[in-house]
């Protein structure tokens, strides 16, 4: 037998095989970090690597908040995937109460990761009470949960959603402690940046009125890049430009909101 493939007396035979099952495993760019925190947990078990358990049953009778934030990431809308109605009754409901109540913020992280991609209405009704419910958390925590919260909004895509966004991205700026003003900033951009999802007219309107009011160059340079990505027209952080370019014709397809019943352009060229 060749020396080298040769096992050294009393090394172990995990030492020799480990190394490429972690190189295997992060390999993929997605997942990679969930093994990580699998591995460095203290009750680690070598099964883990392998195979996953039934999120709900997870969900059911484990009080590990890791364990059942890993299992809401791992949720997918039952009703577009083959799951009757009582499962898409269950798993909003199960992702609502996780999302707005939780006392574990990996918790409500994750409930608000797995809603972002939920196509039922109630999923948008949850993120936006998941938002004004995160103040139960200290001041830099509620400000990152606001934040993901108004990304997921965005990427979920009702239009349902836009008016929390343009809400937010018009709140005045904050008096108080720097800390405070930057919190408040750090939700507003975010707020453009989901905003980018939407042509409701609510949505460029909101947007290029931040052009015309705000000078903070971040929120600015946001509120252009959404503006850029609804119209596909590349033009300046000036207002008057935007507002040239919104106010003709074929700027937009006409677009209408719940209630409103107004178009982009009715609303642009009035102003």
């Amino acid at each position: 037998m060749n020396s080298h493939n040769r096992r050294k007396p009393g090394t172990p035979l995990w030492r020799r095989w480990l190394p490429a099952v972690l190189a295997a495993a992060c390999l993929g760019a997605s997942g990679c970090g969930a093994f990580w925190d699998d591995l460095t947990r203290r009750d680690f078990q070598f099964k883990r690597l392998y195979t996953q358990p039934d999120p709900l049953v997870v969900l059911r009778d484990s009080q590990d908040a890791d364990d059942r934030a890993r299992a809401m990431r791992t949720l997918h809308e039952p009703a577009r995937n083959g799951g009757d109605q009582r499962d898409q009754d269950l798993v909003v409901q199960l992702l609502t109460t996780a999302a707005v109540s939780d006392h574990q913020i990996v918790c409500r992280q994750a409930a608000v990761f797995a809603l972002r991609d939920f196509k039922d209405p109630r999923a948008v009704k949850a993120l936006k009470d998941a938002y004004y419910a995160a103040g139960s958390f200290n001041p830099e925590t509620a400000t990152i949960l606001r934040c993901q919260v108004l990304s997921a909004l965005g990427t979920n895509g009702q239009g349902e959603a836009v008016e929390l966004l343009v809400r937010v991205l018009k709140e005045p700026p904050v008096e108080g402690a720097s800390e405070d003003k930057q919190a408040k900033m750090d939700e507003r951009i975010a707020a453009a940046r989901s905003l980018g999802h939407f042509k409701e007219y609510e949505a460029t309107a909101a947007l290029a009125g931040v052009l015309r009011t705000d000078q903070d160059v971040a929120l600015r340079n946001r509120a252009t890049e959404s503006l850029h990505g609804i119209t596909g027209k590349d033009l300046p952080a000036d207002y008057q430009q935007w507002s040239d370019f919104l106010s003709k014709p074929d700027a937009l397809a006409k677009e209408k909101t719940t209630g409103s019943g107004l178009s982009l352009i009715g609303w642009w060229t009035k102003q």
